[in-house]
Parts: C-alpha cells; structure tokens; sequence
C-alpha cells in the first residue's frame, strides 16, 4: 500500500475528528468570497456615491479574514499534529521514512483544506444573493439584488485559500521531520505534575489589570494613544499572570478544603483542573484576549449603528435650519413652509458669534438655556448646572456628528484670550447646520468678545412628518443664498448611515467567524484534554463510578474551562467598552449587553458540543 492510499485511510477514518475544524473552515471560506465578491457586484458598483464604502470595508474585512484563517490554520495544524504523534511514532517504529511520514500527514490537511474549500465555495455562492440582501438592508439601501456569480471572487478566494494551504502544507511537512522518534513515542506518557505556586505573580498580576484599566479609564490624561498602547501590553501580561499564577493559587485553595473537594465529583473535576493548569493556562488567557476582542469588536460595530439612531437627534434637531439675519430671507421661507402643507412645531431664532480661525463658534449662557429648553433636552438641569459662574471660564459643547471625543485641551484660545474649559458636554443645539464646536460663555463675556467677532442669526424650524420634506428643501434651496447653510431633515447624513450599516453588517460577520475561532480553540484544546483523561475514567468506572457521575464530573470540569476565560474577558470587554462610552459621549449598556448576550449564546453551544464529545471519548 503506497503512502498515498494510506493517507486517504486515515482522512475517512478522521473525518468525525475533524468535525469542528470542517464547519469553522466551511464557514470562513464561504464568508471570503462573499466578502470579495462585493466588489465584484454590478449592483453595488453601480451606486457610485456606494463603491467606496462598498470597496473599502470589503477590502478590510477580507484582509481580517485572511489573517483569521492562517491563525486557525496554523493553530489547528499544530493540534492535529500534536494529537496524533503517537501514531506518527508507531510509523515510524515500523521503519517507515520521516519524509514520507511528513508527507502522508502534511497530505492529509491539505486535503481536509481543499474538502472545506469546495464545500465553502458552494455555500458560498448559493447564499451571495442572501448576503448581499442582508448587507443592503443593514445599510438601508433602496436597492434590487440579483443573483451573480462573479469569476474574479472565485478565483481570488481559491488563490489566496491556496496560498495558505501551501504554507500550512509546508509548516506540518517541516514539523514532522523535525520532530524526534523518541519524543513522538512518548507524547502521551509524560508525567503530570502541580504547578508551582507563585504568590509575587498571582497579586501581581490584578495589580497589573488594575493599573492597564485605570490608564485605559484615564485616557484624557495618559493621551489616547499611549492609553490604549499601554492597557493592550497590560492586560496581556496581567491576563496571562492571571491563568498562570492565580488560578494555581485559587485552585489549589479550594482543593485543601475537604469540605469542598469530598462533595459530589469535585474531587476529579477539580484535581484534573489543578494538573492541567500549567498546560493550560496559555489557552485560557489567549481565549480570554480573545473573547475580549470579539465582544469589543461587536460592542464598537453595534455602538456605531446605536450613536447613528442616538446621534440623530443632535445632528438634526430641526427638520429646517439656516443662517440669516435678514427679513426679507426670513419672510419668504415663512412663507415657503406656510404653503407646503406642513404644521409649525417650534421656530427658534439664536444669534452666535463665529470665529473663523478656530473653527467655532460661541453663544452666550442665556441662549444656550433656551435653546436646551425649547428642545426639551433630557438632563438639561444637569448640564445647564454647569454654565453657572463661568466667569473666564467655558464649556465646551462638541460638534455635531462627531463620533468620538478626544479633546485633550484643559483651555482653549479664542482671539487672544484663552479660557479654561470648565466642562464638556454632547447635546442637540445647532445640529449640522452649524457644524462647528461651540461654547458656552458668560453673557458678559459675550459682549466682549461680540466686538471682535461677527454676529449671525441662526434659524430653526420643526415640522411635522419631517421625512416628507424633499420637495419643500429645493424649494428653500432656490430662495436661500449658499451661504445660509441650508440644513434640513431630508438631507441629513444618508452616505453616512450607508457607511455604518455597511460596517456594522460585515463586523457582525467577521464577530461570528471569530467567535468559531475562540470556540474552536478551546475545543481542540479540551479534546486533547479527553485522550489524556480517557485511561483515568476507565479505571474510575472499574472501581464503581457511575455514568451519571463521569458526566456530572465532565460538565464541571469543561464548564470551568469554558467558564473561566469567559468572565475574565467580558471584565475587559467591559471596561473597554466603557471607554468607547466616555468617548462618545452615550451610554452604551444596551449594545454592551446585546454583544455578551449573543456571544453567552454561540459560546455555550460551543460548551454543548464540547462536552459531549468529550463524554464520548472518555465512555467510549
């Protein structure tokens, strides 16, 4: 039998093995090609105001994509193999030739790739038209979708899969040339031991969480740029710290209480736990990193769909805005919306100084008052309480449609006198009408500063059904000059919710495929766990121990595994999420919960899956 047949053998023979590593691929291959075939798509490029969102966000989601499959590639790779060195010993005990046992292996994952990335393929394509529907939905795209299978996705999702399998072909046929007949025999015999107990590392390492989160909440202070460079090092190092060190100290606390460890089947759970910990505890601080990301990332994707509903209100407070001190201006818009049919909400007249240089404008304390209070501003005591004694002081409201806020400045310059900013707030004021910063300043400060600066009158209107405004805005427009900045309902921001449902759709993909990663991860992880535990159950089962009791034991100890990574990284997610609310100035508990919620959801049928067919290993 020639070494190709042999590798056939032992891939039907796998396959069920290879169960979990199938679906992730199937499922990352089929998610490329649509992300590549966006470009490609007549429909899309059709839209030409559409393209570049459409071109970018494809391009950044394929290049996330690749980098997601040579990670699980490589990772994967690396598990098989460590999986199945015994086996890879006996061939070559037998007298086999490394070269040819390296190729028989290294063939076997190259056909395992190419199986996935048919099969991706096909899905793939059937379901493009789905995905593109889902996509133009997301983005609130008024468009059709018709089904098309573009030649150039295909080929560049086969030539870059391709690629990759190439490398991993190469990395698993060097691997086992390399790796010693001695060490391939006896991958399964290694003695277990109890990790040592380091206390200097275990309190070190929440000393170093702590700090990564107060530098991370204190952004403002540290920079925002140093602040995230910083807590990333940090909460590598302390989660790492963490696994490694206080989880041993924990674990082996609870052991020494009889009380604990002599209830139930805690005493098998629990001292498997405490032995596997040093060959564990790089996995679980890479899944819980992971698993920060993922939540992270989709808390950010969902945060930016939530700002564009949230944001709305103070990009576009008036359905009709413009700048005009002028009667006759003013007149015939009046008379403009009279005869549009449209009912008459509020009419508001602020007048504001602008100040060209810096790009801002300023309104006195009074006005802004009113202004808070004809718009109804929910917790405008609570801001307005800050405009109380300015005196040379400012506050400092952002632009609207700004999505974060990195405002460093303790003081700000206007002309040439500078005024401390007393605080910062993000509320409906202008809207994009006047798309500039603004501050709040005394009302004598005002007329100080109205002698240096221009004066202008702005002009707000709220109307009825402002959606059915299209007609009454070219109307506006023919009357008012260029520079009144017309502003209205009808024109706010459409490229821009394009763009956020555009991200917010593909991060919800590239969040799934991810999620398959971290889970996968800890899947193999556990499943090499099986083998090794396989000969403990069955001499346990020989001194009376129960099914029932190896499951209860199983599902406390697969749990933990789960378990453990997954509170340390929501933590994380948490406090980075929380920054991204500073910095946005809304509060992001909603989305924050729909990210952890939904990830609970898939991980724990990662768990389900898990658990069972560690169950079948060890029960057989």
């Amino acid at each position: 039998m020639n070494s190709f047949k042999l590798t056939i053998i032992n891939f039907k023979r796998n396959i069920k093995t290879y169960g979990m590593y199938l679906m992730a691929m199937i499922f990352s291959v089929a998610t490329y090609y649509n992300f590549v075939s966006m470009r490609y798509n007549p429909q899309f490029l059709k839209t030409k105001d559409l393209t570049i969102y459409v071109q970018s966000s494809s391009l950044t989601a394929s290049l996330l994509m690749i980098l997601f499959l040579v990670f699980f590639i490589i990772y994967s790779s690396n598990f098989f193999l460590n999986q199945r060195k015994k086996e890879i010993g006996v061939y070559a005990f037998m007298g086999i030739d490394n070269y040819k046992i390296a190729f028989m292996f290294a063939t076997e994952g190259l056909l395992l790739g190419i199986l996935s990335l048919v099969i991706g393929l096909l899905l793939g394509t059937l379901f493009s038209k789905l995905f593109l529907m889902l996509l133009a939905k997301a983005a609130l795209l008024n468009m059709r979708i018709d089904f098309f299978i573009p030649k150039k996705a295909i080929v560049e999702t086969v030539v870059v899969y391709s690629a990759i399998l190439f490398v991993s072909f190469l990395k698993g046929y060097i691997d086992i040339i390399r790796t010693n007949l001695i060490d391939l025999m006896n991958t399964l015999k290694k003695a277990e031991e109890l990790p040592k107990i380091n206390y200097l590392k275990g309190f070190a390492s929440l000393i170093i969480i702590g700090l990564a989160y107060y530098i991370a909440v204190n952004y403002g202070t540290f920079g925002f740029g140093k602040a995230l460079l910083w807590t990333v090092i940090l909460v590598i190092i302390g989660t790492y710290w963490l696994f490694g060190s206080l989880l041993s100290v924990i674990i082996r606390k609870l052991i020494k209480k009889k009380r604990f460890l002599y209830k139930g089947t805690n005493i098998i759970s629990f001292s498997n736990i405490a032995f596997r910990i040093k060959d564990n505890y790089r996995t679980f601080a890479a899944v819980a990193v992971l698993i920060t990301t993922c939540i992270t990332s989709f808390g950010t994707v969902s945060s930016l769909r939530y700002f564009v509903d949230e944001n709305h209100k103070i990009e576009v407070p008036y359905t009709i805005t413009y700048i005009s001190s002028k009667q006759e201006e003013i007149e015939r818009v009046e008379e403009i919306i009279e005869n549009s049919g449209h009912k008459v909400e509020l009419r508001q007249q602020a007048n504001f100084l602008l100040v060209p240089e810096s790009k801002l404008v300023v309104v006195k304390a009074s006005t802004f008052q009113k202004l808070l209070s004809d718009l109804n501003v929910e917790d405008r005591e609570k801001i307005l309480s800050k405009i109380d004694k300015l005196e040379d002081q400012v506050v400092y409201i952002e632009r609207p449609g700004l999505l974060l806020s990195m405002l460093e400045k303790k003081d700000i310059k206007v002309g040439d006198k500078s005024y401390k900013i007393k605080a910062q707030a993000k509320v409906p004021l202008f809207g994009n009408g006047v798309p500039f910063p603004c501050l709040i300043v005394s009302d004598g400060e005002y007329q100080s500063l109205k002698i240096k600066f221009e004066e202008k009158q702005f002009n707000g209107i709220i109307l009825d059904n402002p959606e059915d405004t299209k007609d009454l805005t070219f109307k506006l427009a023919e009357i008012l000059p260029v520079d009144s900045g017309l502003y209205t309902y009808f024109m706010a921001g459409a490229s821009f919710y394009d763009l956020v449902g555009i991200v917010y759709f593909l991060g919800s993909f590239l969040f799934l495929v991810f999620v398959f990663a971290t889970g996968s991860i800890i899947y193999f992880k556990i499943l090499s766990e099986s083998f090794k535990d396989k000969g403990k159950y069955e001499i346990l089962k020989k001194l009376g121990t129960t099914d029932i009791e190896i499951n209860e034991s199983v599902s406390k100890q697969v749990g933990l595994f789960f378990l453990m990574p997954l509170i340390v990284g929501i933590v994380h997610s948490i406090v980075a999420i929380s920054v991204l609310s500073d910095l946005m100035k809304y509060s992001l508990i909603k989305p924050t919960i729909i990210s952890i919620c939904i990830f609970i959801i898939v991980y724990g049928i990662f768990y389900g899956f898990t658990r069972r067919k560690y169950i079948n290993v060890v029960i057989g």
